[in-house]
């Protein structure tokens, strides 16, 4: 019984990982705001540097 729990615990734990992965690839995978482009285009020509 307690070798099933642990398969079990190890296959949701394996799956919530797959989930969050998945979920990460689809969010990165969205286009970028405009303003994002610019606000790094300005971080870019710092003159400072």
């Amino acid at each position: 019984m307690s070798t099933g729990i642990w398969v079990l615990v190890a296959v949701l734990a394996v799956g919530a990982i797959a989930g969050g992965l998945l979920r990460m690839r689809a969010w990165l995978q969205k286009p970028v705001p405009p303003e994002v482009i610019e606000a790094a285009h300005r971080d870019d020509e710092d003159p400072n540097d």
